[in-house]
């Protein structure tokens, strides 16, 4: 019996139940060869009819143009990109603009101007970023090592330890935060303003060879700003970074700053900058004050020396007069002397590692590693002269708790000297003063190098939990067990010169100047709980200060005294001149009238000796 029989009717799968079933409908047409499949559809196609061209209509292509110029406007104006094509900024703008004209005429155009423009596009986009790798891999220190090593090779001098001049006398003895916050308590001053304006930032500069920390006011949000423009902002702030004190300092009526960096729209410093230089690179601005203390902003020229986007220099700077928003610029070499941050302490602190990584080329500072050197990971600030320089130790790729020297940078001219010294790495030199007064918890800021009794030595000051100074501290660099605290600077570095004798260290005594004179006026002041005389000698308006801890015969000192002083050739200039008591004759008794008798013999105690200091 067949299937036919078993299920009474035609099967659908025919003789062979597990075959394919009769195809319904019309019998399916062979597939043929590969060569008729390619006929047939080149017939089909030459037999299609042809569908006209779509054409983008003129009012719509101006639409799109005005949108993207428009939108151009506003992004410009937002983001304030350098026209300069070492600017990665202006290709990644250029980029974006790219991108939103694709979508523009996406949704706009139709036809094959649209299509076509896209295509372009598209294939900037795509040929930018491949160049923009390839120019990353051609500017790499592996192809470029020397030029690297080069940027900042011919500005290094390498000078010996007894040529370091900075001291105790001239340095700051505040950091930026205890700056900041000695400004915020004088804001308060402020009552009428206080409300309307608030501090930023604060900028290291040298004002008369002292260091002092600058914070300039600026506005709180758009609304402060709206209801205070057309006055501007009527002060900034000064913090003496070494006697701590903080003075306000008020602009004449009508001469407010207008152009600050939190103003907005046209008001805004970046913005004013740009419009007037739009194609220089900006490194960030500092707030300065010319000899007369009238107060600018001052941005460092950029420019990349390796290829378009690697190398990173200076070129030159723009000021801008915040009052008026008058600009100059000045190119290396014709700065005014008054602008001290022309570098910034991480420029000069990259290129340096430049050259201390690829001196010996890109090989040795991966593999030999010979003679590679780095900068450590700080740095803090001295004034020398009118300049501004920045002190940071030099350690050795391969060790890390150790200097082998220092360099001390002009951040104006980019004069560099290195030292050769070894000694501890500022950060353990850090935890050797936190750890004389660990029980009282305080933290020590990071240090400058300077000389003390012949001695280069790391200074820090120790701050409490609220951020105040409340001791200083004084840390032999080759000896960092030597570790010397007191409450003021001068208790510390008399402490300081204590541990040295006893350890054996060589202490040079300060170069000091005989002086002998007659007591004019003596008068005395206690600072932290130490009793200073303050001397004048007959005929000059120079007080000589004898600390009664050091000069205990100081007590003894009337007017009319003959004193012989060792006055300490540093201060010379000065009106107060530390001195050292060495010697001194009190003053003659009453001579007897010449009408009474008197002996025959002299009274040779009229003249009473004190004893040397």
């Amino acid at each position: 019996m067949n299937n036919n029989d078993f299920f009474g009717q035609q099967s659908p799968f025919g003789e062979n139940p597990f075959g394919q079933g009769p195809f319904h409908g019309h019998n399916r047409p062979p597939k043929g060869s590969w060569k008729e499949q390619l006929r047939r559809f080149r017939e089909r196609k030459k037999n299609k009819p042809i569908e006209p061209k779509q054409k983008t209509k003129t009012s719509r292509i101006i639409l799109t143009a005005v949108l993207f110029v428009l939108q151009l406007m506003v992004q410009f104006y937002v983001s304030l990109p350098a026209i300069n094509i070492q600017s990665a900024g202006f290709w990644t703008f250029v980029g974006e603009n790219l991108i939103i004209l694709i979508a523009l005429t996406t949704v706009l155009c139709r036809g094959s101007f649209a299509s076509n423009l896209r295509r372009v596009c598209g294939a900037v986009v795509g040929i930018g970023v491949v160049a923009f790798f390839a120019l990353a891999l051609l500017s790499s220190p592996i192809l470029q090592s020397h030029r690297y090593a080069s940027l900042m090779q011919d500005s290094i001098e390498q000078k010996e330890i007894e040529e370091y001049t900075p001291t105790i006398d001239n340095v700051p003895l505040l950091d930026k935060d205890s700056a900041a916050r000695l400004a915020n308590r004088a804001l308060g001053n402020l009552v009428d303003e206080v409300s309307q304006f608030e501090l930023y930032d604060t900028y290291q500069v040298t004002v008369a060879g002292a260091p002092v920390r600058v914070q300039p006011l600026d506005y709180v949000g758009f609304v402060k700003w709206f209801m205070n423009r057309s006055t501007g902002i009527p002060a900034y702030i000064t913090v003496d970074m070494k006697t701590q004190n903080t003075k306000i300092v008020r602009l004449e009526e009508g001469k407010g700053i207008k152009y600050s960096q939190h103003a907005y729209f046209n008001d805004n410093l970046l913005r004013h900058v740009r419009f007037n230089y739009p194609c220089d690179m900006l490194g960030d601005p500092h707030f300065e004050l010319d000899e007369s203390g009238n107060p600018y902003w001052v941005y460092p020229v950029l420019e990349h020396k390796i290829m378009l986007f690697s190398g990173t220099d200076v070129k030159g700077v723009i000021t801008v007069d915040p009052v008026t928003g008058e600009c100059a610029r000045y190119e290396l070499g014709e700065i005014p002397d008054w602008i001290d941050n022309v570098y910034s302490p991480e420029i000069i602190m990259q290129q340096y590692d430049w050259y201390g990584s690829y001196q010996n080329g890109w090989l040795n500072s991966v593999v030999g590693q010979k003679g590679v050197v780095q900068t450590t990971a700080g740095y803090n600030y001295i004034p020398k002269g009118n300049d501004l320089y920045i002190y940071t130790g030099v350690t050795s790729v391969v060790s890390d708790e150790s200097n082998i020297g220092f360099i001390f940078t002009n951040l104006r001219t980019r004069e560099t000297e290195f030292y050769e010294i070894a000694g501890a790495e500022e950060f353990s030199a850090m935890e050797s003063a936190e750890g004389v007064v660990q029980h009282l918890n305080y933290d020590a800021t990071f240090p400058i190098l300077l000389m003390i009794e012949g001695q280069p030595t790391y200074t820090v000051a120790l701050k409490d939990n609220a951020g105040l100074v409340k001791q200083y501290g004084m840390v032999n660099m080759a000896q960092y067990q030597i570790v010397a605290t007191g409450s003021t600077i001068k208790d510390c570095q008399a402490n300081y010169r204590k541990l040295l004798e006893s350890n054996g260290a060589e202490v040079t005594q300060s170069a000091t100047e005989e002086m002998t004179g007659v007591i004019d006026d003596v008068r005395t002041a206690v600072i932290s709980g130490t009793t200073y005389y303050y001397i004048r000698l007959q005929g000059g308006d120079v007080y000589y200060v004898l600390s009664a801890a050091d000069n205990e015969q100081a007590v003894l000192l009337n007017t009319g005294d003959t004193v012989t002083l060792n006055v300490e050739t540093a201060d010379e200039g000065k009106e107060l001149q530390k001195a050292g008591l060495k010697g001194a004759t009190a003053a003659e008794a009453a001579q007897p009238d010449p009408e009474e008798e008197i002996s025959a013999e002299p009274d040779e105690t009229a003249a009473e000796e004190l004893p040397e200091a």
